[in-house]
């Protein structure tokens, strides 16, 4: 028996956010299973954990860097083979460090698919030299990236959604469906490099001469998962459609940039954030496709992530046409147009606040991320990002995001500590008035909304995304869409209402 343990995003084993979020990592991990027709169950760590019974098999788990702890407890209550992958394992000291028999590096498909094939030489290192992106207590294999044809060999499974059946719950939950992997921002935080070697880079920019990780600073997702790689149309639709047919409600066309959909088939391997620009043709494609099975199946959906870098006014239209009042994710990061090529950017705080008008006027509802305590932030820095905060509120941002940086494996800050000083809080302090602000203003409206499991009550999940609803109301099914009035705000992210009853 084969247990997958979905631990992103768990922390320390007791979410406080996120509990909305279904990713599509364990899905894949389940899709491999089912190809090859091996049983299996699918648990979330923290369930598995408040059970607190022994497993005997083989463990696969799928965690982030910051999940390490809730996997340590994981592991004591395993008894057989240990496997990690995700993003948890760009620090390759993981699987000595938590006395796992494997690690899977980058994207694991492949990799996993051999192994599965091969349990009886797990975890002997000498017989699977040939296995690409494993890691061992004492070593690894040789890391690559998938290529193209072999990203599109796996699909990730439908039916392992209905193991999602506590927090986060299928039916009321956002199940995020994997449209494109990684990102093309090939370039190198100005911060660490020598411009007279820059010049002389190719133009390809996959290796660095001077050893320095691509993409922004703080972001490992190129150098984990190499160029960007889109699923083919026939395959997402296929999925969205059996996650429809089994109940979910509230589906996210992910990626790290969902306009990188459909560039890769225009210029492969895809290192450059703005050329060629987006594939209009393919994206519409598949909102025109996934727009009619929403009609048809009665789902919501919503893409999230997108760089300003290849938001223009044609691209706006198009989101606008698809996905008007939905929300949409973009970052700005840093207020300070010589802080955004220190730190790697894409592009500049110009151009990214120029995209939140783009996608304001277009009928979307934008959420604007930004990191405080960069390396290179400055006073003026600092301050310039609480302009630019101020500047994306009044054009009509509705939420604004402030993370407090932190240097992850396998990134060009992975080594940089952080310093939170008295800017960086007045960052963070600016932000919960703002959002607080925005939220005040919700009062007295009326949405539409999927009811939810919570930690204490019940709460519902605003079907076009929004604040999480603390209920006052009682009787309520996980999976209920129903009408809500927003009496109140709770706190910044957080509001309470009542059930508008069916006369």
């Amino acid at each position: 028996m084969f247990l997958i343990l979905d631990a992103l995003a768990a922390g320390k084993a007791r979410r406080l956010s996120s509990l909305d979020v279904i990713g599509a990592g364990p899905r894949s991990i389940a899709g491999i299973l089912e190809d090859l027709n091996f049983d299996y169950k699918l648990m979330r760590v923290e369930d598995f954990l408040r059970r607190g019974k022994k497993f005997r098999g083989t463990a696969l788990i799928s965690a982030m860097t910051m999940d390490e702890p809730a996997v340590a407890r994981a592991t004591r209550l395993i008894e057989g083979v240990k496997i990690a992958g995700g993003p948890i394992t760009s620090d390759i000291s993981v699987v000595r460090r938590l006395n796992l028999d494997l690690g899977v590096w980058g994207e694991g498909e492949v990799s996993l698919k051999s192994i599965l094939l091969r349990m009886d030489d797990v975890p002997d290192q000498s017989k699977l030299t040939d296995v690409p992106n494993l890691i061992f207590k004492s070593g690894t294999t040789r890391f690559r990236y998938l290529s193209r044809e072999e990203f599109l060999m796996f699909r990730p499974s439908v039916n392992a959604i209905k193991f999602y059946n506590t927090i986060p719950h299928y039916k009321c939950s956002r199940v995020y469906v994997e449209v494109v992997r990684s990102c093309s921002n090939f370039k190198r935080p100005k911060l660490l490099t020598s411009e007279d070697i820059c010049r002389s880079c190719n133009e390809e920019r996959i290796v660095c001469p001077q050893g320095i990780p691509p993409g922004c600073g703080y972001c490992s997702i190129p150098h984990l998962y190499g160029p960007p790689k889109s699923r083919d149309e026939s395959s997402l639709l296929e999925e969205i459609e059996g996650l429809a047919e089994v109940g979910v409600k509230r589906i996210v066309l992910s990626g790290a940039d969902f306009l990188e959909y459909g560039r890769d088939l225009l210029k492969y391997p895809l290192t450059d954030p703005v050329y060629p620009g987006p594939n209009l043709d393919a994206i519409e494609s598949l909102l025109s496709k996934v727009s009619s099975l929403s009609v048809k199946y009665g789902f919501h959906f919503e893409v999230e992530n997108v760089k300003p870098c290849l938001v223009d006014e044609r691209v706006a239209r198009l989101l606008g046409k698809y996905l008007k009042n939905t929300t949409i994710h973009i970052g700005v990061e840093t207020g300070d147009e010589k802080h955004s090529e220190l730190i790697g950017r894409p592009c500049g705080p110009e151009k990214s606040i120029s995209a939140v008008k783009l996608l304001k006027e277009a009928g979307l509802r934008p959420y604007v991320y930004f990191i405080h305590s960069l390396p290179g932030q400055s006073r003026i820095s600092a301050l310039k990002t609480v302009e630019a905060m101020k500047s994306v509120y009044k054009i009509g941002a509705e939420k604004i995001t402030v993370y407090k940086f932190r240097p992850l494996p396998g990134t060009a800050f992975g080594s940089f500590d952080v310093k939170v000083d008295s800017y960086s809080r007045k960052i963070s302090k600016y932000a919960i008035r703002l959002n607080r602000k925005r939220k005040e203003l919700l009062v007295g409206r009326i949405v539409e909304a999927v009811v939810a499991p919570g930690l204490r009550g019940i709460y519902a999940y605003p079907l076009r995304s929004g604040p999480t609803i603390k209920l006052r109301d009682r009787g309520l099914r996980t999976g209920d869409v129903v009408r809500v009035r927003i009496t109140g705000v709770l706190s910044d992210r957080l509001v309470e209402g009542s059930v508008i009853k069916n006369n």
